[in-house]
């Protein structure tokens, strides 16, 4: 069993951000020791992992916990569930494109601006240059 302490260590996530989510009941089969202190088992750490993968795509906390809902109901939501997971992939590779476009495009500017320092283009490095 697992404290929050060591699920945000594990996670690389905030107690804070992981207490949220559990008063959300994004997990909902975590337990509490005599202390009242959360305790995630294996199980429960497959949930963090999923929530975060999800929250990751930028997918909202109501719709991620209609997903959770939706596992709590077993085999009979599996068509369900794949389709959800399968719009967030399709967003995800969206996103990823679209980050790897902007990435070259600034690779691309830095490279035109280490190349003009190089050469000593004034202009440029004292940014009398129009260029953007």
């Amino acid at each position: 069993m697992y404290t929050v302490k060591d699920v945000s260590k594990q996670f690389n996530i905030s107690p804070h951000t992981l207490r949220f989510y559990a008063n959300k009941n994004l997990f909902p089969n975590i337990t509490r020791n005599k202390q009242n202190i959360r305790l995630f088992s294996d199980k429960d750490l497959e949930y963090v992992e999923m929530v975060l993968a999800l929250r990751h795509t930028g997918m909202s906390l109501p719709s991620i916990k209609a997903y959770i809902d939706l596992c709590a109901i077993g085999d009979d939501s599996v068509m369900q569930r794949s389709e959800i997971i399968a719009n967030e992939l399709r967003e995800a590779e969206n996103k990823l494109t679209e980050s790897i476009q902007q990435r070259d495009i600034l690779r691309n500017k830095l490279a035109y601006y280490q190349e003009a320092i190089k050469k000593g283009e004034k202009s440029v490095i004292w940014g009398v240059n129009k260029q953007l």
